[in-house]
């Protein structure tokens, strides 16, 4: 006896009753359902694939217990991390590092992170050693209140600013800020 798999679109008959299939919502997703319900009960879920850009790092080794690394699905979305989980639970985290040096330890380079709740925001590569962040997109600019050598990009009614980096910088609590960019 073989099995034969069928493909069902919105428009072929039900196999039930014959009647055509309809897509339906719910709060648990998409599904194909026949359009003679409650009559007649079919449904069935509508498979859903993902597309995502295969990163270099994929079957490569884990950096931390040398398994490979694959492509897997989480409660927060597609990710890639290590096949030997749970025992070793390394995610791959890319991060966009610019090419701007860290204005404390002068060692790291800054590059982008994000927060639990999905905020981004730049640090130092070098951390837990420096702990230098700025919430928006660094520039090198010199600060001319404090001659801090780093500014950061922020959003104004206006347009994109300038903002020292520097936390104690005096032009930070001053409402006038470089307009770069009207929006």
């Amino acid at each position: 006896m073989q099995a034969i798999q069928i493909e069902l679109t919105e428009g072929s008959p039900c196999p039930l009753c014959g009647q055509p299939l309809v897509i339906r919502h719910s709060a648990r997703g998409d599904f194909l359902g026949c359009s003679d319900y409650p009559a007649c009960s079919f449904i069935k879920p509508i498979v859903t694939t993902h597309t995502i850009e295969v990163l270099g790092d994929v079957g490569s080794d884990c950096p931390i217990c040398g398994d490979p690394l694959q492509v897997k699905k989480g409660r927060f979305g597609i990710f890639i991390g290590c096949s030997n989980y749970p025992s070793c639970n390394y995610v791959y985290n890319p991060q966009e590092s610019l090419d701007i040096t860290c204005p404390i330890c002068k060692k790291g380079k800054l590059s982008s992170r994000t927060t639990a709740s999905g905020r981004t925001f730049y640090g130092c590569s070098n951390y837990p050693e420096c702990t230098f962040t700025t919430p928006g997109k660094p520039v090198v600019k010199t600060c001319s209140y404090c001659s801090f050598p780093l500014m950061f990009e922020k959003k104004f009614k206006k347009g994109i600013g300038l903002v020292c980096a520097s936390s104690i910088c005096e032009s930070r609590k001053k409402r006038k800020h470089e307009i770069i960019r009207p929006l």
